[in-house]
């Protein structure tokens, strides 16, 4: 009786083993993709009056783990505005602007042309040693990171997440694996369905898309104390968008974690951040919104996605499907990586920031200056 126990025991053992989900590490050393992209605009004026036109601003980053250079960007225009100046907005989303205007335009349609050449990068190692909780200076610099945001359905207050996040909490060694742990219950526990929810919504009906899911990491992890933030994507070649988060290391800086496209501890070359696929149009007293596929979006050179393809199991957990993630290793970074220290959407709010700092010479704002990568010896 004994041995048949012990024998079922076995086998319930080794089936949650074998369906658990494999966390694969990214198998190369780095990875790149390289964009032509070009953008069309057809801006509505009248003849003789002031018209402006709000085109939507690809920002250069860093990171750890991802980069996003604009290598360089050029306008072509039928008619040359009259002046450009950088603006930025949040309207549930923060974006950033060249806004053009025309004085006195001589047709009915004005027609703008931008063309970038974009580098993607990825690499496959995570250096941080993290632990919680954060030194106050961090909480405090980034307090606007922790706590409830109604407006993009964020809410860490909510009850039910208190025995969610604290069994979270006990079972992890360092803030790394509290992040995995958030991504691992969400990933086992909310069934993927389209539509947009708060993170209240995800939680109780246990269903939601890359949106919600993001909201509701957010409130998980704002709540235990780890700052975090929606990020908003567009997918390469495609006329739709993506959500995902980015959460705060204290060496490490911001690291981008994918719920519903299984990326852990990076972000797949599979989208553009900081951009949006809606430009405004009108004048100066009154702009429409005009949507559509603008952007094209092609590969410079040959590229393949083996971010999919991990080249060793570093772990296992229970949702279901399989994972993959950055090396994770707690020391201290080499002097090739620079982690960013700001998140995302206070870079796209800061106007002092020329859209790609420093990385690229844009014909529209004047710049002279060349493209550089920053964090790569010798540079």
């Amino acid at each position: 009786m004994i041995r048949y126990t012990i024998g079922i025991c076995v086998f319930v053992v080794s089936l949650v083993w074998n369906v658990s989900a494999e966390t694969f590490a990214l198998q190369d050393k780095s990875c790149q993709r390289k964009l032509r992209i070009v953008r069309h605009y057809e801006v509505v004026a009248q003849q003789g009056k002031p018209t402006v036109a709000a085109l939507p601003a690809l920002m250069s980053f860093w990171g750890e783990t991802n980069w996003q250079l604009v290598k360089s960007s050029r306008f072509t225009y039928s008619e040359q505005p009259d002046k450009t100046d950088i603006t930025a907005d949040n309207r549930g989303q923060p974006r950033r602007y060249y806004q053009m205007t025309w004085n006195a335009p001589k047709a009915g349609k004005i027609t703008v042309e931008q063309i970038m050449d974009v580098e993607l990068t990825c690499f496959n190692t995570l250096y941080t040693a993290a632990k919680l909780p954060y030194a106050d200076g961090a909480l405090k610099r980034f307090s606007s990171s922790l706590g409830a945001d109604e407006k993009e359905g964020i809410n860490p207050n909510n009850p039910d997440l208190k025995p969610i996040c604290d069994l979270i909490v006990k079972r992890s060694r360092n803030a790394e694996e509290v992040v995995e742990g958030v991504c691992d219950w969400i990933n086992d526990n909310i069934k993927f369905v389209k539509g947009q929810k708060s993170s209240d919504e995800a939680l109780a009906q246990r269903q939601g898309s890359c949106t919600p899911m993001s909201r509701l990491a957010c409130s998980m992890l704002r709540r235990i104390g780890i700052p975090a933030e929606m990020v908003d994507a567009k997918f390469i070649g495609k006329d739709s968008g993506h959500a995902f988060i980015e959460v705060y290391f204290q060496d490490a800086g911001w690291i981008f974690y994918d719920l519903s496209n299984w990326n852990r501890g990076y972000k797949s070359l599979d989208c553009l951040m900081t951009v949006g696929w809606a430009y405004l149009s009108g004048t100066p007293e009154k702009t429409d919104w005009i949507d559509g596929y603008f952007c094209v979006e092609k590969d410079a050179a040959s590229y393949s996605d083996r971010s999919e393809t991990g080249s060793r199991l570093i772990r296992r957990s229970p949702q279901g499907k399989k994972v993959t993630s950055a090396i994770v290793v707690a020391q201290k970074a080499p002097l090739s990586a620079k982690p960013r220290q700001r998140p995302l959407k206070e870079l796209i709010l800061d106007k002092s920031i020329p859209p790609g700092q420093r990385e690229y010479s844009d014909n529209v704002l004047g710049s002279t200056e060349t493209a550089t990568e920053p964090g790569l010896p010798g540079k």
